[in-house]
Parts: C-alpha cells; sequence; structure tokens
C-alpha cells in the first residue's frame, strides 16, 4: 500500500468510528478524495447513540409486525454500504492510477504529434552505487520535428560546444579552436540523447511497459515508467501528468554508473529560431564526420591489430549484447567511443565503489595507437595508475554501430 492508499484508508477508517480525520495532504488529487468519501459518509443513516437504542426501539414497536420492514431497512443501508465500498475502491484506483499502462503509450504519441518545436535545459547526471550524483553537463536544446537542432554546452568538460544539425549532417564549434576531441559522445550522438520522439518511439516498441509510481520532476508532477526494451536492460522514465511527455530518464546502473538525463525546463515553439541552425563557416564551425574523427582513423588492413594482454577481461555476452540493445536506442552512447570506455574501465580500476566527481583518467590521458576497426590498443599516459595500455574489441556488431567491450590489459 503507498502512503496516498494509506492515509485514504486512515481517513476512512477515523469517519467510520466517528473521529475527526488527520487531512494533512499536499496533495490535491488526495484532497478531492476526501471530498468524495465525506458525501459518501453522508449517505449512511445516522449513528446511534449507544448500543442499547436499537433494543429500547424494538421494545416500543410490534416486533412481528415491523419485522419485514426492518430487515428490508437493513438491506438497504447494506446495500449503500456497499455501493460506497464499490465508489471508493473505483474513485481510489482513479486518483492514484487516472491512466493505465496502455494507454499512456497512446496518449505520448498523441501528445508529441501535436508539437513542432521545443526549447528546453538538459542536465546529464552521472550516479553512481553509493547513491551519490554529479551534474556532468548541462545543454541548451532546441529541436524541431524535422531532425533540426540545435544544442550548446552550458555546463561541463565541454562548456560552450555549439552543435548543429540540419536533419543529414551536423556540425560543430567548440570555444577552444585548438580542441582536437571536440565531440562529447556522452551527450550527443546521431540523435543526440533523450530527444522526445525517440524515447515515445522506444517506450512504443519496447517489450513492456508499467506505471510503477509517482514523482515530482522540475515542479511537474510526472507518471515513473519503468521500460524493458526487447533484449534491452531495464530503465525508467519520467512522464509529465499534464503534457503526457517524458521529462526525465534514467538508464541501468552499468560497471557502477549510472546515467540520468532530465529537462529543468522545456517550452514548447512553433520553430526553432533560424539564427540558431544557420551555419557559418568562418566562425569556426566544422563539419562532424561521426565515424572516423581524429582519434579514430581507420586502418586499411583488418587484420592489423593484434591482441596478446598481460591482463584478460572475461566478458559477459548477454550483458553486452543489452548494452548493444541499448546503445541502439541511445541509452549508453558512451559505449560507441573506446576512449571513454578505455576512461571508465582504468577509472573504475582505481575506484571500484564508483566514481565520484572528475574521472580520476583523463579522456586527453588516452591515446589510439591501433584501430583496424574491430579491435583498438590505447595507450595510458597518466601516473596515477599502473595500467598502461588497454585493448578493446567490438564482440557484438562490427561496424561503426558496434560497441567496444575492455577484452585485457598491460600494466
Amino acid at each position: 500500500m503507498n502512503d496516498n492508499e494509506k492515509k485514504l484508508s486512515d481517513f476512512i477508517d477515523s469517519l467510520n468510528n466517528e473521529k475527526k480525520p488527520a487531512i494533512e495532504t499536499d496533495s490535491e488529487e488526495l484532497d478531492n478524495l476526501y471530498n468524495v468519501v465525506r458525501q459518501i459518509k453522508s449517505l449512511k443513516e445516522p449513528v446511534m447513540p449507544d448500543k442499547d437504542f436499537p433494543h429500547k426501539i424494538a421494545q416500543s414497536l410490534n416486533v412481528k409486525k415491523k419485522a419485514p420492514i426492518k430487515n428490508r431497512k437493513r438491506t438497504w443501508i447494506g446495500g449503500i454500504t456497499s455501493i460506497a465500498a464499490i465508489l471508493v475502491i473505483a474513485l481510489m484506483i482513479n486518483f492514484i492510477n487516472p491512466i493505465n499502462n496502455s494507454n499512456i503509450v497512446y496518449a505520448m504519441e498523441q501528445a508529441y504529434n501535436n508539437i513542432k518545436a521545443y526549447h528546453g535545459t538538459l542536465e546529464v547526471i552521472l550516479n553512481n552505487e553509493a547513491g551519490e550524483e554529479q551534474v556532468q553537463s548541462v545543454l541548451d536544446v532546441w529541436v524541431d520535428k524535422n531532425d533540426n537542432y540545435y544544442i550548446e554546452v552550458l555546463k561541463g568538460s565541454y562548456k560552450g560546444l555549439k552543435t548543429i544539425s540540419n536533419g543529414e549532417k551536423v556540425w560543430q564549434r567548440s570555444v577552444d579552436e585548438n580542441s582536437k576531441n571536440v565531440f562529447p559522445v556522452f551527450t550527443e550522438t546521431y540523435e543526440f540523447i533523450f530527444e522526445l520522439g525517440n524515447e515515445i518511439d522506444g517506450v512504443k516498441n519496447a517489450e513492456s511497459t508499467k506505471i510503477v509510481g509517482d514523482d515530482n520532476i522540475a515542479g511537474r508532477s510526472s507518471y515513473i515508467m519503468e521500460i524493458t526494451p526487447k533484449g534491452g536492460l531495464t530503465y525508467k522514465l519520467w512522464v509529465d501528468k499534464e503534457t503526457k511527455l517524458p521529462l526525465q530518464k534514467q538508464d541501468a546502473m552499468n560497471k557502477a554508473i549510472q546515467y540520468t538525463t532530465r529537462y529543468t525546463e522545456i517550452d514548447f515553439e512553433e520553430s526553432i529560431p533560424e539564427n540558431l541552425i544557420t551555419v557559418n563557416l568562418n566562425e569556426g564551425f566544422k563539419e562532424v564526420d561521426f565515424v572516423s574523427d581524429e582519434q579514430t582513423d581507420i586502418v586499411e588492413d583488418k587484420n592489423t591489430v593484434e591482441h596478446n594482454p598481460e591482463v584478460t577481461v572475461d566478458a559477459d555476452m548477454e550483458i553486452e549484447k543489452a548494452e548493444q540493445i541499448a546503445a541502439d536506442s541511445g541509452s549508453s552512447p558512451w559505449k560507441l567511443d573506446p576512449v571513454y570506455v578505455t576512461q571508465v574501465f582504468v577509472s573504475l580500476q582505481l575506484s571500484p565503489e564508483g566514481i565520484v566527481g572528475d574521472y580520476p583518467v583523463n579522456y586527453d590521458d588516452l591515446s589510439i595507437v591501433e584501430n583496424d576497426g574491430t579491435n583498438v590498443k590505447i595507450d595510458v599516459n597518466s601516473d596515477k595508475t599502473d595500467i598502461k595500455t588497454v585493448y578493446l574489441e567490438r564482440l557484438i556488431r562490427q561496424d561503426d554501430t558496434g560497441i567496444w567491450t575492455v577484452i585485457g590489459y598491460d600494466k
């Protein structure tokens, strides 16, 4: 029994015992339900003064003559009580869970169909197994239904980075003109993380969905949904009760790391301002090639990289398959970047209980020395760890959409 159900049950018990119930609540829905219960209570016959009262009345009446009326009266009171109980149960279900698992998916789809564009502030939050969280980045996001978007990093390691897409090409401009690695894989991919249309498609195509609770996100009352994609890891999605659109997403805990992305603000617009999606190459924008950047040049010979690590890391193929599906849906985009996978792996060797704050090993401390598209060898240039080389392989899918898995390392 959740908290609202318990409060309602206590309220009904108090009324039935002719006691003044406790009515403190910050829920408008529960206030409305209290009022309904009071109205139902008013349908009851007045409570008799004491237990001897019926006996005294019966003594003054012809028992045989009045018995049928008395029985009918008892039946009628019982009927009212039964109706009231059924009504209360029905109303409880309606107030506590006014929308069910099947029609919320339809409601989300219809709500998204009615918007043209949206603008929001998106937080990317890193959580660890100790329950600690850190805001990794804050993004200013503009999106429309034609696959155009504008993203600016307002806070985080890539502060100032701007990304523009026209649905076919993507351009980026970094504040640091000398930066070689301007693309933050963990915040944007081909279709950046937590785009509303993609999330709704994910819910529609999921193996199972269910509402598991209620919460308040950015001042908005929301349903908490538990989504299990086909063959993937279960994650949670917070859906605004009013707009029926997603506000927050929390991935499954993966290697002591869990990502939460949420819109702290969101508004619905007619279009993206033209000046935001106009690319001026003179301002330093560069077209981004997501397949091969300066760190991941593909070697022609697909058999040039040989893996002979000193320490072998065993991979659970069932978990890897699930993570591939998660990456396909945009849930774990960092798994597509071998350098970032290496950063997470090495950092977890130093902090196996979970990463708190900044990664102990910097992204820039890692460099790809060999890459044939399926196997990667990365050097670690940091005095914070005794790991000097990490070996990775695409175990599930051997193309540009395949995730990377650490299979060993040298000390």
